[in-house]
């Protein structure tokens, strides 16, 4: 049995009441030798051991059980259990072992795996590669044939950014506007209200604390961005509808981060990974008993749109490139930890960002394009821009830089080092 590794020195009463800078301690030789690329993976770095999580190197162990396995050949899934008639009466019939295709000669040709295999190693497989060249093809005519007639087609000046994924299928061209329509309809569901007034043993910077914690958790633990976000998002609902105090504040945290983690990891952290980073302070029962609590306070609906997916899809929509997102993602996630933007919808915050990211870079401009994606104009975003450049120049808790450290790495471009707008040249737009 292995011994555990201490990654996180717990939240204590006394510096959930104070400021400082030292709240969560890393063991350097655990950390070094692993940074975060822009885009949520982990870059192996040359100095330093590398790092394992927690819970352990799965990943490894599943590749060196593959190695030296002879690889499946490869058919394009696109069509799996459908039938495809053409003119030239070939059929296709794809189940989930058998694949046989007849052509104009009335020869059939058998695809299992078996028979590609021999066929390989006889003819150089040239017939198995010609015959799936031909189903890729068809998969394409398949694709054009059932779009929907009643697509919707975008206003004139408005760029088609899903165009060019027409036939991608893991891009859902087709349904994508729809499904992040469906999201803006949802964010209603999930606003969050000032709560901290009902709220006697809590205060700003405590919340601003425990955030700048879970961002500390996820990075040790190498969990996704959206796992973050949603963790913070079952805190700010649960608060809404439960009085906390000081003491469990941290339980809260942590709970939600371990529930979001089994919502979105392939592989989440165990639950004695939870108990451990608070060194301890809670048992088992509390933690099962606080997951419990929140599931019911939030209806067991995890399915909360996230500011983070708004922001990629609306820098899709830009176009922007990767330095520009990443700026943007530094600027919406400092904004987790400041309770002023906990009132705003979750698509109108990641617009803002995105808009205060050009803004900063001095390129690119809210063009018809993006309101048309976002819905919101600039005079309806030009309000929270501010507050967020506002932020950024003067923020709330200097003492508190998990964010900034982060974002300030090569990896992601060293953004946090970009400095804020001129007010006066931020709002020349709508003056």
């Amino acid at each position: 049995m292995t011994s555990r590794r201490t990654f996180l020195r717990p939240l204590t009463t006394d510096q959930l009441g104070q400021k400082t800078s030292k709240q969560v301690h890393f063991d350097k030789a655990a950390t070094a030798g692993s940074k975060r690329t822009a885009e949520g993976s982990l870059a192996e770095q040359s100095v330093g051991p590398k790092k394992r999580t927690a819970f352990g190197d799965l990943t490894n162990a599943k590749e060196k059980k593959h190695n030296g396995l002879s690889k499946k050949p490869v058919l394009n899934k696109t069509t799996k259990g459908l039938m495809v008639k053409n003119n030239k009466k070939a059929t296709v019939l794809l189940g989930k072992q058998r694949t046989k295709i007849t052509d104009d000669s009335g020869e059939t040709i058998d695809l299992t795996q078996d028979s590609q295999s021999s066929s390989q190693e006889s003819s150089g497989s040239s017939s198995s590669d010609s015959e799936i060249e031909f189903l890729n093809k068809k998969n394409v005519q398949l694709s054009q044939e059932i779009r929907p007639s009643t697509e919707e087609k975008v206003p004139d000046g408005v760029d088609d950014v899903d165009a060019e994924n027409r036939l991608n299928t893991y891009e859902v061209p087709l349904y994508v506007r729809d499904i992040f329509e469906y999201y803006k309809q949802r964010e209603e569901k999930f606003m969050v209200s000032g709560y901290l007034d009902k709220q006697s043993h809590l205060t700003t910077n405590m919340r601003a604390i425990l955030v700048d914690w879970l961002v500390e958790v996820q990075e040790n633990f190498e969990l996704n961005h959206e796992t973050l976000y949603l963790a913070v998002k079952l805190v700010d609902l649960y608060l809404t509808k439960v009085e906390v105090t000081r003491e469990n504040l941290q339980l809260v945290g942590s709970t939600a981060m371990f529930i979001a983690a089994k919502f979105d990891e392939r592989v989440p952290p165990a639950l004695d990974d939870f108990l451990y980073i608070c060194d301890d302070a809670y048992n088992r029962e509390e933690l099962v008993g606080m997951e419990m609590s929140i599931l019911k306070t939030v209806d067991f609906d995890l399915g909360v749109p996230l500011s983070y997916s708004f922001l990629r899809r609306f820098a899709k929509c830009a176009r922007a490139p990767m330095n520009i997102l990443t700026l943007a993602r530094y600027i919406l996630e400092t904004s987790l930890m400041d309770y002023q933007f906990i009132q705003y919808k979750d698509s109108e915050m990641a617009a803002a960002c995105l808009l205060l990211a050009l803004k900063m870079k001095k390129t690119g401009e809210w063009s018809k394009t993006m309101i048309y994606y976002t819905g919101y104009n600039i005079e309806h975003l030009m309000p929270i821009a501010v507050a967020l450049n506002t932020m950024l120049t003067s923020p709330s808790h200097k003492n508190l830089n998990t964010i900034k450290s982060k974002y300030s790495h090569s990896v992601f471009f060293e953004v946090a080092l970009t400095p804020p707008v001129d007010m006066v040249e931020l709002t020349v737009d709508i003056s």
